[in-house]
């Protein structure tokens, strides 16, 4: 199988380091526009890139394993139907993925003057031992806050509620039971509406459980592989 691994708001590909090293074949995309390439708007633009990008590569056998936005994005490419899923990995996300207005207005000011992204913004990574953090704060960093803004607002129109069901591929749900961005009660919801969905809460874990605790999330992949 080949997995490929999608990574959430603001980041890049560097935040997969410790599943590609434990996974073969697999790979870590950055999306389009963080930074290099052009600027994807929508939850929708960004499953057709990869669609394109499978396509492109005759990658067979494909696993998607998603974080956050990139979960959204899983989901929906295997809406899509275009190509040949075997299975998704949803970590720390949901159905809906509705964005604070005033984290989304804080962060427009902050684009408008030209400045930085803000420290607390990183705040979700503190519990991520270095040097990988650094890495992660770093990559986001060096992408801006407008790549940031422009994933929020990705998020904060995506909503597939009513179109759970159409998902019949295997689904694992991985949550830390301490996420407060994606809290428990959405990979809950997720669970009870996918139709071929298990769930794993992870005790301790927040919404970058998968580089908090590495080797847990590793092997619930490693065991969601095997059985598919």
């Amino acid at each position: 199988m080949t997995l490929i691994f999608l990574h959430g708001s603001g980041c890049n590909r560097v935040v997969w380091e410790y599943q590609q090293l434990h996974f073969d074949n697999c790979l870590a995309l950055s999306f389009s526009g963080h930074p290099e390439g052009n600027e994807l708007t929508s939850v929708s633009q960004m499953a057709r890139w990869l669609v394109s990008y499978i396509e492109d590569r005759n990658l067979q056998d494909v696993v998607l394993i998603g974080h956050s936005l990139g979960s959204a994005v899983a989901m929906q490419v295997a809406l899509l139907n275009i190509i040949d899923i075997k299975g998704l990995v949803l970590i720390g996300t949901g159905a809906r993925l509705k964005v604070m207005t005033q984290l989304l207005d804080s962060l427009s000011a902050i684009v408008d003057q030209g400045r930085d992204v803000p420290v607390y913004l990183l705040s979700a990574n503190q519990l991520i031992l270095d040097p990988l953090r650094t890495k992660i704060n770093s990559s986001i960093r060096h992408n801006g806050p407008r790549v940031m803004l422009n994933d929020f607002y990705a998020c904060d129109k995506f909503d597939v509620i009513d179109y759970l069901t159409e998902i019949t591929i295997p689904v694992h749900i991985i949550v830390g039971d301490k996420d407060e961005m994606t809290p428990l009660k959405y990979a809950v919801y997720l669970q009870d509406h996918l139709p071929k969905a298990e769930v794993t809460i992870i005790e301790g874990g927040t919404h970058m459980v998968f580089a908090e605790q590495p080797d847990l999330v590793n092997n619930i992949i490693k065991n969601f592989l095997a059985n598919l």
